[in-house]
């Protein structure tokens, strides 16, 4: 487990433990997801590079601040005068952001998929 976290504080070069929680907390949310997808006991060595790939995205999306996430406008009105903001990221989009992951590499996940009866 703390072997993709090590690659990818290397590949960010993060050279403190600031992230340490927060990416064991995430690395765990993906690994979790993964075995409940696939139907599988444990994840193999193979999928550990879309695990890192996973927590670079999420490191990315939280780079300012874990929990901030980076805002976008959704929406906007011209008389009413309203803008309506749509946060992407942070901690609390988590399980969304692990499922559409998951959606966009599920090509990869075929692969290691399991029957269930």
């Amino acid at each position: 487990m703390f072997k993709n976290i090590e690659k990818v504080k290397e590949i960010l070069n993060i050279s403190d433990d600031k992230l340490d929680n927060y990416l064991l907390f995430c690395e765990k949310n993906i690994r979790d997801k993964i075995l409940d997808r696939c139907y599988i006991e444990n994840v193999p060595e193979r999928l550990n590079s879309l695990i890192q790939e996973f927590l670079i995205e999420q490191y990315n999306l939280n780079k300012d601040g874990v929990g901030n996430g980076k805002k976008q406008v959704s929406s906007a009105s011209d008389n009413g005068q309203s803008v309506n903001i749509q946060i992407i990221g942070g901690v609390s989009s988590m399980s969304k952001n692990v499922d559409e992951f998951l959606d966009r590499n599920m090509t990869t996940l075929v692969a290691y998929r399991k029957m269930r009866w």
